[in-house]
């Protein structure tokens, strides 16, 4: 465990850190500048939420699809890529094994791409929940079991960027892991996004549970909702995970 510990550290200690979460506000920030500036000219009280309703929009929006695969791989990505051509590996290594060091590698990578996306979401609502709060209509009285259910679907939203930056993170750990090549953790799981989207939007329409726009703004297709996609981009992060950790223990051992 305290090798975890030590990795997620070292993780959340990178610059790419605070990268990720000010890329996150940026961009949903900027998703959601036309209709703050709408909503700063009226003259009328708010509607109550509207801060929500905003940041739910700009959090379900082609901006964000888009960004969350680069974003989200900025801050641990290549830490397998960097250990092993900088020659550290051989030094850490024989101090916690094969199998530690990989697991620790890839939970941590998963986590700090999670946690940055959430945490820039996270201040994200906060600024707009500041700047909006004061011009919006007082809460009316909740009434039934119903709406006190449904008075915070924003939960579910956070749960999605957390799952997608998870999940996003993995890939491009794998695909640097496979190609021995920082440029493709970078750059990889935003390719990976971008064939996703073009064989469902061309070919198989009927997949839409592999189409990256369900994954931050889903359908009413989905079982559990926005909790059921977080649960299924998790499986998928454990998924390739797993293709990680037996592609760079069969790499460390031949070596």
């Amino acid at each position: 465990m305290r090798y975890l510990k030590a990795a997620i550290q070292q993780a959340t200690n990178t610059i790419c850190f605070p990268v990720t979460i000010l890329g996150t506000i940026f961009v949903l920030l900027i998703s959601c500048s036309e209709n703050l500036i709408a909503l700063f000219r009226s003259t009328d009280l708010l509607s109550f939420n509207a801060h929500i309703d905003l940041i739910m929009s700009a959090m379900g929006g082609e901006a964000m699809a888009l960004a969350l695969p680069v974003i989200s791989a900025l801050p641990y990505t290549t830490a397998y890529v960097d250990d092993t051509k900088s020659g550290y590996i051989k030094v850490y290594l024989p101090r916690i094994g094969v199998d530690r060091y990989v697991a620790s590698k890839a939970l941590s990578c998963a986590l700090s791409g999670g946690l940055a996306v959430l945490l820039g979401a996270m201040i994200a609502y906060i600024l707009l929940a500041l700047l909006l709060l004061p011009m919006e209509a007082a809460p009316t009285i909740v009434s039934d079991a119903a709406d006190v259910k449904n008075i915070s679907p924003i939960w579910g939203k956070f749960a999605l960027l957390f799952a997608s930056g998870c999940f996003w993170s993995m890939v491009g750990l794998m695909l640097a892991s496979v190609t021995k090549s920082r440029y493709m953790a970078y750059i990889g799981p935003f390719v990976v996004c971008y064939v996703l989207i073009i064989l469902y939007e061309r070919y198989f329409d009927f997949l839409y549970v592999l189409y990256p726009r369900e994954w931050i703004n889903p359908s009413d297709k989905w079982v559990l909702g926005a909790w059921g996609v977080a649960i299924l981009l998790i499986v998928l992060t454990g998924v390739i995970g797993c293709i990680f950790a037996y592609w760079a223990r069969k790499q460390l051992v031949q070596e």
